[in-house]
């Protein structure tokens, strides 16, 4: 048997090998080597008991382990949400010395706090004696982060930060805002739209009862909105990605006819309707201003400021059969206006994916 062992100090930043060679036939030689290894590695042994006893632990209301640090790896899109909340949770409990010190014997947290406090030297260029974190995200917020550091004269600094997974530029990211209630951005609404002329076809064709359009109006922003119960019990009982999927062919043909009614309702809307660039600049400026990026890309953390001219729209051009505005920014960047829903085409929640 051959077994191979590789554990980091995280004290003296040191990889510790251990190597079990193959059964030889002279026994007295085995038995010496055994002796030998019992006696040279008894550092590397109580470290291995640490590994295989690491106690999980509770960051903002979460259980974490060591196997939580897999969520820093590429992955399937159904567990994005919950990869970048524990992504963000497990860079709020290192910069807030809420990690077991044991947990630092593993090489992946070990350069996991490595590559964040690298990160934390880039925002201050000033020696700083303590920093904490506040998680902030949520769609209520901006920003994932609150990062102050304190400076030895007594004075500290906050930095808003917003962390993006697998890309190395802003710009590569599928989308850096997701503004809701885009049809405030716009001169005409496309909720009314969708509600007037695309939800009773969705309606008559299942037989669902149709909701007022007070209620509809009023609860369409949510991720579940009550009036849109069983219509979003349908689509994802259609939707083959979904885990509520019933493979039922009357749930697959809803979801189907839902998409596509989803697909037609914006084309034709943008078609007929102009963006607001001053007023969505204008929120563009209120949400990014002095926000910084963690980009994580390659195993390391890369720092990245934004220019305000970048979030000022120029010029915008239609582009229906994408779904989207095309715009220009003052400083000569493309930026795309992507009208979509967010929880399911024509159930809930339409919103701007800005990228």
């Amino acid at each position: 048997m051959n077994l191979s062992i590789s554990v980091q100090d995280a004290s003296s930043v040191s990889v510790l090998e251990l190597q079990v060679p193959k059964e030889k036939k002279d026994k007295k030689e085995k038995k010496k080597r055994k002796k030998k290894f019992i006696i040279k590695d008894m550092t590397l042994i109580q470290d291995l008991q640490k590994v295989f006893n690491l106690q999980q632990f509770k960051y903002n209301k979460e259980i974490l382990n060591d196997k939580s640090i897999s969520a820093f790896n590429l992955s399937t899109k159904q567990l994005n949400d919950k990869n970048n909340k524990t992504r963000e949770h497990i860079i709020g409990a290192i910069i807030n010395n809420k990690v077991p010190e044991d947990y630092y014997i593993l090489n992946k947290w070990l350069h996991m706090k490595k590559i964040i406090f690298n990160y934390l030297q880039k925002l201050s260029d000033k020696l700083y004696v303590k920093v904490e974190c506040i998680n902030k995200a949520g769609r209520r917020n901006n920003y994932d982060f609150l990062i102050r550091i304190f400076y030895d004269d007594g004075t500290n600094e906050e930095f808003m930060i917003e962390l993006k997974f697998n890309v190395s530029s802003i710009n590569d990211a599928p989308q850096f805002v997701s503004p809701m209630k885009p049809s405030q951005y716009m001169n005409n609404s496309y909720e009314d739209y969708y509600y007037d002329y695309f939800l009773n076809k969705l309606s008559d064709m299942f037989q669902l009862k149709m909701p007022t359009k007070k209620e509809y109006l009023t609860q369409i922003h949510s991720n579940k909105p009550t009036c849109m119960k069983e219509y979003t019990k349908m689509y994802y009982g259609g939707c083959i990605k979904s885990s509520k999927c019933t493979n039922k062919e009357e749930d697959l043909n809803f979801y189907n006819f839902a998409k596509e009614l989803s697909n037609e309702s914006i084309k034709s809307f943008i078609n007929n309707t102009e963006l607001n660039s001053e007023l969505l600049s204008n929120y563009l400026h209120t949400t990014q201003k002095n926000k910084i990026y963690m980009l994580y890309s390659n195993k390391a953390f890369i720092l990245q400021k934004i220019n305000i001219d970048d979030y000022t729209i120029d010029k915008v051009v239609k582009n229906a059969n994408k779904y989207r505005y095309e715009c220009i920014s003052k400083n000569g960047n493309k930026m795309n206006i992507l009208l979509r829903w967010k929880n399911g085409n024509g159930i809930a929640f339409p919103a701007f994916q800005i990228s």
